[in-house]
């Protein structure tokens, strides 16, 4: 009796905590934000995104892929794979940060979710 108790408790925690886990993340897992901005800002793709709301998410909960689109969700001005960056004091609201360019718009940098310790940095290329 004592050896099956032995071997029960451990198989019943690991089952809580993937119990518990996959309901934990179900609400957000494309963390999905609306952003709206009021300059034009470019993105990676070289594409100019106008004055404006748009909507930014997370494809999958795996790989740091991103997605911009309008914010009806109907056209997708880019797909990246985004470098993971982590903050030591997550935000509680939607954070961006941008860069100055030498040639026109200020261009996208990153994109931290709120009270998440890893956001999503972004390059342009050449």
């Amino acid at each position: 009796m004592k050896r099956k108790l032995f071997y029960l408790i451990p198989v019943l925690s690991l089952m809580g905590m993937f119990a518990f886990r996959s309901n934990a993340m179900a609400d957000d897992w494309d963390l999905k934000t609306v952003f709206s901005i009021n300059e034009p800002v470019l993105i990676p793709g070289h594409v100019v995104l106008p004055t404006g709301s748009y909507v930014i998410k997370r494809l999958n909960a795996v790989n740091p892929v991103v997605q911009i689109l309008n914010e009806s969700e109907t056209k997708v001005y880019a797909t990246v794979l985004a470098i993971p960056d982590v903050v030591m004091n997550p935000s509680d609201k939607p954070m961006f940060t941008f860069q100055e360019m030498p040639d026109g718009p200020p261009a996208l940098k990153a994109w931290y979710y709120p009270g998440r310790e890893t956001g999503y940095e972004f390059t342009l290329g050449k």
